[in-house]
Formats: structure tokens, C-alpha cells, sequence
């Protein structure tokens, strides 16, 4: 008999479980098949998310043969084989799994049949594709970042499978979503709870107190009627960073490590570090920066001692979020419209006649004034009086930011 993985493989990309990010009508993917063009590929993402049943379905629909390598257990002969078959006339495209396993010398064969255009690759991997692939492939290949699979997606996909008949269990909707939210994204591990639970429990009627027993519930988010989000995760990590409570920042914190959700962890602390810190500790985002290279080196559980460590120092550090506001506003007057004419005398003059169009007539060169500073209008004139940043003077370090630019409005006039 086979697996339940194997019978719900979808064998199409309009059949694939979430990822609408990457399927899109008008985008990459359903483009490739709308047009019937290959290329190759770098299927990224967590464990369970479906890369290589992406792979496989994407190959259906562009109607290629596919050949399967696996980086992980398989020898260099094996991929030797594969290449062999494909020709100028017959290219073959072929699925690279694991490909974060695959040493230097199997990666460099890879080359000059990508090149040759004899070869369409698709690679997946679960790590930083900047990381673990020959940068000679990489820049041959487009990257599609594959996202946990929300509890939702899942329970949607396996409520139309039950419906349909094509799986036959009895269980509640509120038990079906709990079993979704314990997968914690990753669609195999529900798979394989549904198919335990459909061949030791026939017949009986599935509730939530059941899968309890049955299942570890460790890491399962708790919270509202099916439990929370992990972008509720997220916002509740920024929100009490922001409010420097550090013991509910470290809390979020431990929720989100038991994820697994390591890199967007690390991707939301950093826009922490730079939105809500800023300018207040400007050393704070190096430091970030710094704690999560660390851990990707080190790993787990090691790793979890540097990222604590700045978690406690963002949550502890003074705050200001004027950079980020200053910045936003000048975006807003940008999508706003508010796009006028640079004033003449800070275009390009570097070309014999740009004097002739008065361009750069009448700029002052700042580093030839007291204090590299000189009077003198740099916004559109529709914008002349406009002041995106407004300092935050409760921090030293912007206050004593501030200091320095009142200064230079008090320096002498030349």
C-alpha cells in the first residue's frame, strides 16, 4: 500500500498546499508554465513545505523529463548517468534534493551542462542557498523561498480531501485544525500524523482530547479558538522589545526558537534592532548582526546563548524610532507625488557643457567651509522648509547628534 505522502502528491502546481506567494497568476511560476519556459531553480525553505513535490509538479506541467538526484545518499557515478542522457536536441531537467549535501566537486560538474543549456536544474535545499551553493550555480538560477505552511492552508487542503473522500477518518473540524497547528508548518509531519491516526483508530470519532494523547503537543501555539499565528509570534517579539520588557521579549523569543523558525527569527530581530532602537544605540544593530552569524555558525543549542543575549540588550536598550519615521515620511511624500526638479545647482556638471544649461552653477562645496558645512538649499523648492527627522533628544547619543548639526547652522557665514 502506499504512503499517504505519495497519494496526496500534488502532481500539478495547482495543486500545491500554500506558497501563494510564489503562485501568483502573473508571477514567476505560473508564468514558466503559461509560457512553457524552463529554467533553473532553487527551491529554499524549512523542512516539510513540499520543495521537491514543487519541483516535481512544476516539471509535470512543463511537460519535462525529470530525473531525481539525491546529494545526500547518492553517488557521483549516479549523477554522472543522469547527465549523460541529456543532449542539445533532448534536454532533460533534473531535481537536485539536498542540495546543501552536495560537495564542491559533484556542484562544478553541474556547470558546463547548465551552461550548454543541456541541463535545467532544480535545487532545494532547507539552508541559505548564499551559504551552502557554488556561487557559480547559484547566479545561474532563480531563487523561490518556500514558506512554513500555515495551519490554515492545511486544514483547508485536508478538509477537501475528507469532503472528497479521498481520505476517510472521522474528525472534528476544531481537532483537524489542532493536528494542523502541532505540524507547525511543515505538511509532512501532518501527513503522517493523519495516516497513524486513519490506520489505528478506523471508525472512531477524532476530538481534540484524543490527538492530545496521542501526539506530543510540545511547541503547539497556544491562545484563541485555533491558536496563534507565527506572525502573531512576531509582533508580540517586537512589540515588547520596544517596550523594554525583556522578560516577555525572551519569552516570544523561546516561543518562536521552538519553531524551528530560525532565519526569520533572526530577519525580524535585525528590523527590530534598526526600526525601534536606532538611532538611540546605533551599536545595537551590529550587534544583532553579529549574534545571528554567530549562531548560524555555531547552531543548535549553542547558538541560542548569543541571540538571548541581544534579545536582553534590545529589550534593555534606550529607544527611538526618528530615523525610521524620517524616513517613512520621506517615502510617503515620494508615493504621494511630491516628485519636483532638482535644484540646478546640485546636478551633474560633469561634462564639458553642463555650465551652458546652468547646471552646477552656484553649488558650495561643503568641505571648503569651517566645519564641512555650508548654508545653502538642498530640497526642490516645493520642498524647501520640509524637516522629515525630528530628533529624539531623551537618547545621548542623538541627542549629542543634534548638538553637532545645531552647531553647523551657527558657524560663521563665508
Amino acid at each position: 500500500m502506499k504512503p499517504l505522502a505519495e497519494i496526496l502528491r500534488p502532481t500539478t502546481i495547482k495543486n500545491i498546499v500554500g506558497q501563494s506567494q510564489l503562485l501568483q497568476s502573473e508571477g514567476l511560476v505560473n508564468k514558466m508554465v503559461e509560457k512553457q519556459f524552463a529554467c533553473n531553480l532553487i527551491f529554499y525553505g524549512p523542512p516539510g513545505v513540499g520543495k521537491t513535490t514543487f519541483a516535481y509538479a512544476l516539471g509535470t506541467d512543463l511537460h519535462q523529463e525529470v530525473h531525481y538526484f539525491n546529494a545526500s545518499v547518492e553517488k557521483k557515478e549516479n549523477l554522472d548517468k543522469i547527465l549523460k542522457k541529456a543532449t542539445v536536441e533532448q534536454p532533460i531537467t533534473l531535481i537536485i534534493d539536498e542540495v546543501q549535501r552536495m560537495n564542491q566537486n559533484k556542484q562544478d560538474i553541474l556547470l558546463e551542462y547548465m551552461e550548454k543549456g543541456l541541463v535545467f536544474v532544480y535545487f532545494t535545499t532547507t539552508e541559505n542557498p548564499y551559504f551552502v551553493i557554488n556561487p557559480a550555480l547559484r547566479s545561474r538560477a532563480t531563487i523561490l523561498e518556500l514558506k512554513p505552511i500555515s495551519a490554515q492552508d492545511m486544514f483547508t487542503f485536508f478538509k477537501q480531501k475528507l469532503t472528497h473522500h479521498e481520505l476517510e477518518l472521522l474528525i472534528d473540524d476544531e481537532a483537524l485544525m489542532y493536528l494542523c497547528e502541532l505540524a507547525n508548518g511543515d505538511l509532512r509531519v501532518a501527513i503522517n500524523k493523519l495516516e497513524l491516526l486513519i490506520n489505528l483508530y478506523p471508525g472512531e470519532v477524532i476530538n481534540t482530547p484524543l490527538i492530545s494523547k496521542v501526539f506530543d503537543h510540545k511547541g503547539v501555539q497556544q491562545g484563541g479558538k485555533y491558536g496563534d499565528t507565527f506572525h502573531d509570534l512576531k509582533s508580540a517579539l517586537q512589540k515588547s522589545i520596544r517596550g523594554s520588557d525583556v522578560d516577555a521579549a525572551l519569552y516570544y523569543f523561546a516561543r518562536m526558537l521552538s519553531l524551528g523558525e530560525y532565519e526569520a527569527l533572526m530577519r525580524r530581530m535585525l528590523i527590530i534592532a534598526y526600526e525601534d532602537i536606532g538611532l538611540a544605540n546605533p551599536v545595537i544593530p551590529v550587534h544583532v548582526f553579529t549574534a545571528c552569524q554567530v549562531f548560524r555558525n555555531v547552531g543548535m543549542p549553542e547558538g541560542v546563548i548569543p541571540l538571548g543575549l541581544v534579545i536582553c540588550e534590545m529589550a534593555l536598550s534606550i529607544k527611538s524610532n526618528s530615523a525610521y519615521l524620517a524616513t517613512q515620511n520621506a517615502l510617503n511624500d515620494v508615493g504621494q507625488g511630491k516628485v519636483y526638479d532638482i535644484p540646478a545647482h546640485l546636478k551633474d556638471s560633469h561634462y564639458s557643457s553642463a555650465k551652458k544649461l546652468n547646471r552646477g552653477v552656484g553649488y558650495k562645496y561643503a568641505h571648503n567651509y569651517p566645519n564641512d558645512w555650508v548654508e545653502q538649499q538642498y530640497l526642490p523648492d516645493e520642498l524647501k522648509d520640509v524637516h522629515y527627522y525630528q530628533p529624539k533628544l531623551h537618547s545621548a547619543y542623538e541627542k549629542k547628534l543634534n548638538e553637532i548639526y545645531e552647531s553647523f547652522k551657527k558657524t560663521p557665514k563665508k
